[in-house]
């Protein structure tokens, strides 16, 4: 995803990616996403110029979003979410200490198409992770305030202008594919992608499973090449 400085926003559309410290599972358990999404309610709800478009906790990260007449006022907004949780989170773990990774990233939504893909791509992120088979029996995403009309009627006539936007909404779901996940993606992730494929391919290529060459230094050293060279990555990040 590409990085975007804030006051470069001109889209009221934003797609925001909060992440915990070194990639650490701070939404694991079900009650953690709960809360997280108790909190996103409160706080949005405080504000008139911002809604919720859509959202997904995942163990590690969280997405979501959001319609916003003042990208200012979004940030104040992330801000009291975040912090809020982290109390929450390290009250609750008798731990100090930071709690997500760095600021929120934002991207800024394009046209309808991109939109659209984005519903939808957060929506599948716990089928994408092999959690559930079908988003609609994942519990911690806006899949199902859709279907129960739980979704603010401001938005959805904004997205879909039409109040019987659920043909339309099932339709983009079922026909969503990998060219859709394109311009949703962030770029860590599709960093991610490209790596595994080099790992994969540098595995076959000396009959070798992943221990093994973890084993071999000087296996090790060429695969580390191998994957700087093709990928804008870092050694954090190779080791993470």
């Amino acid at each position: 995803m590409a990085r975007v400085s804030r006051k470069n926003i001109t889209s009221k559309y934003i797609h925001v990616i909060t992440q915990g410290l070194k990639k650490e599972y701070i939404f694991e358990k079900n009650e953690y996403k709960a809360e997280y999404i108790k909190l996103i309610r409160k706080f949005i709800g405080e504000c008139e110029s911002t809604k919720i478009v859509a959202y997904c906790i995942m163990s590690n990260h969280a997405h979501l979003l959001i319609y916003t007449e003042n990208i200012a006022e979004l940030s104040k907004i992330m801000s009291r979410v975040n912090t809020a949780y982290a109390i929450f989170y390290n009250n609750i773990n008798d731990r100090v200490g930071y709690v997500f990774k760095n600021r929120f990233y934002v991207q800024q939504i394009k046209d309808e198409g991109h939109l659209y893909n984005a519903i939808v791509y957060i929506h599948k992120n716990p089928v994408k992770a092999g959690i559930v088979e079908n988003e609609s029996v994942y519990n911690y995403s806006s899949f199902n305030d859709y279907v129960n009309s739980k979704i603010d009627s401001e938005i959805i006539n904004k997205i879909f202008d039409t109040e019987n936007y659920l043909k339309q909404f099932y339709f983009m779901h079922k026909n969503f594919s990998e060219e859709n996940i394109k311009d949703v993606m962030e770029e860590d992730e599709k960093s991610d992608l490209k790596m595994k494929k080099i790992i994969t391919e540098f595995c076959n290529s000396y009959n070798y499973n992943l221990n093994d060459i973890k084993n071999d230094n000087y296996l090790l050293m060429l695969l580390i090449k191998k994957i700087k060279k093709q990928c804008a990555i870092t050694n954090k990040m190779i080791s993470e």
